[in-house]
């Protein structure tokens, strides 16, 4: 398959209203559609999952703090039927449908996991993403278990190392490469400030980075004690006061590993002291835990008696990465949804978005994507983050697959010092030229062989040595494992992504079967 000119897939992070006569009944996430005709859901990307799946009728909200179904309904990002849908198929098994076989669970990830496939109903049915078509016989499970701790997600698209999603669009074409890429985005401030998040499949966007990118493998193994693949060493967290100073957080000579897990509804997973240290630092103290969106975090009162914290927060990586968090994406309003499926706001209480562990790994959540933009590269087992630009304006880059097979001409994988500027160079041969140099090179690989073979057959006879002497082998040289990058192909696009905008999730796709009463 040619891929030259292969366009990355880009898809907005936005609020997506779910229930047809309540236009505050908003879900954030990536719009998309399964059966015929569509239902309309909203999907979170999943790193760690090979697999997509999706909520029907049976959703396994956690009723302790979802209290109703239109809650449940809005939180996961409305409710699929498959009884509603002329292309749902149920099949034997995820796997023989053309899913992926195996879901890994490490120890921090959600628990269900490992037995999402035997335990859940495997469908076939019509997927689109955005405007995308997928499929028309998309393979998705549909969970049969309180597997993903039932307040934190929509409905999970799985990006992971055996996606079924990234292998679909590779396989028909739709993009180059196993790379998808991610940028949060800028909420709970007014319009003029609030920028839709992004997801892109097949290469990532030049517009949302700035400076240098850092580059890691990606590492799966129950020795780093990241289920995501992507485990980072946290060597500073400071708080940015106005005045221009900064101050740490983290104890002396000490650091903090970390997993980046982008649908964590937090900023940062992490040692007890940095509460302790945070509420030292800024004078306010907790009055309790949030219940609300932003699950675990930190509640602190907001009124005119309380001086609330106006600063930035910087968060360093031992690879040289600096992300800054701004005030308003750490430090937000207690926010819910009522009973009546609103997303509600409570101003007199900020969340600090922040939770320890203890027995757990520590994790990077999505508002740590508010200040940095990830891309995950399957094809090089690579992960790379640079810190992100806030822009509403695009300019996609492909990002070839290093699979000889579906390699594409004229794109690139980011070097470790790229710095995001717009570059452009041809690096390709006509048929003439490359067939004269294969017959120079060849003429001159017979000249060299040629004379080299007369010189040690002369030498052998003058010297007299053995027949069994063996000349030393000249080292060919260390070769660059990453070779000569190719140049980005660009796709500059003057869109913008939606500001204040809303859309609606049309008709009655609500539950057509009961859900289970909490």
């Amino acid at each position: 398959m040619s891929c030259k000119g292969t366009e990355p897939l880009a898809f907005p992070i936005t609020d997506v209203q779910i229930l047809p006569d309540n236009s505050e009944s908003l879900t954030k996430g990536i719009p998309a559609g399964v059966g015929t005709p569509r239902q309309n859901i909203v999907f979170l990307p999943w790193p760690e999952l090979n697999n997509t799946w999706i909520y029907d009728e049976r959703p396994y909200c956690d009723a302790s703090i979802i209290f109703n179904d239109v809650i449940c309904q809005v939180r996961r990002g409305n409710l699929y039927s498959g009884a509603n849908s002329s292309s749902f198929r149920k099949v034997e098994d995820i796997p023989s449908a053309g899913g992926a076989p195996v879901e890994t669970q490490g120890k921090g990830a959600e628990l269900g996991i490992d037995t999402l496939l035997t335990s859940s109903l495997a469908v076939q049915d019509g997927l689109d993403i955005g405007a995308v078509e997928v499929s028309g016989t998309f393979p998705f499970g549909v969970p049969r278990l309180s597997w993903d701790h039932g307040y934190t997600i929509s409905h999970a698209m799985g990006l992971g190392s055996n996606s079924t999603l990234l292998n679909t669009l590779v396989r028909t074409g739709r993009i180059s490469s196993r790379v998808w890429s991610i940028f949060w985005g800028r909420m709970w401030v007014g319009p003029e400030d609030a920028v839709d998040g992004s997801l892109v499949l097949g290469g990532y966007d030049e517009r949302k980075v700035i400076g240098k990118n850092y580059t890691q493998p990606l590492d799966f193994s129950d020795a780093t004690g990241c289920w995501t693949g992507m485990k980072v060493h946290i060597s500073s967290v400071r708080l940015n006061f106005r005045t221009g100073e900064d101050v740490e957080l983290l104890p002396p000579n000490s650091a903090v590993d970390s997993c980046v897990v982008p649908q964590r509804q937090l900023l940062f997973e992490g040692p007890h002291f940095i509460i302790d240290a945070f509420e030292d630092v800024t004078g306010m103290y907790s009055v309790g835990r949030s219940f609300g969106l932003h699950w675990s975090s930190y509640l602190f009162e907001s009124n005119e008696d309380v001086d609330i914290f106006d600063g930035d927060m910087t968060i360093s990586l031992s690879s040289g990465l600096n992300v800054r968090i701004p005030n308003n994406q750490y430090l937000v309003p207690y926010v819910t949804v009522d009973r009546s499926g609103t997303r509600v706001f409570n101003t007199s209480q900020r969340e600090f978005l922040f939770n320890d562990v203890y027995d757990n790994p520590s994790t990077l959540g999505r508002y740590f994507l508010t200040g940095a933009y990830l891309m995950v590269n399957h094809d090089a087992g690579t992960f790379t983050m640079w810190a992100a630009n806030p822009v509403r304006e695009h300019t996609l880059v492909s990002v070839g697959s290093t699979d000889a097979g579906t390699n594409c001409d004229n794109s690139t994988q980011p070097g470790s010092s790229s710095d995001g500027s717009n570059t452009s160079a041809s690096a390709t041969l006509s048929a003439g030229r490359i067939a004269g140099v294969v017959i120079g090179a060849v003429a001159a690989f017979v000249i060299i062989g040629a004379g080299m073979y007369f010189f040690y057959a002369r030498r052998r006879e003058r010297s007299k040595v053995s027949d069994t002497t063996n000349p030393s082998n000249a080292s060919p040289g260390e070769k660059d494992a990453s070779g000569a990058p190719e140049q980005p192909h660009h796709h500059d696009v003057s869109y913008e992504l939606h500001d204040g905008v809303v859309p609606e999730l049309a008709g009655d796709e609500g539950p057509s079967g009961d859900v289970p009463k909490k």
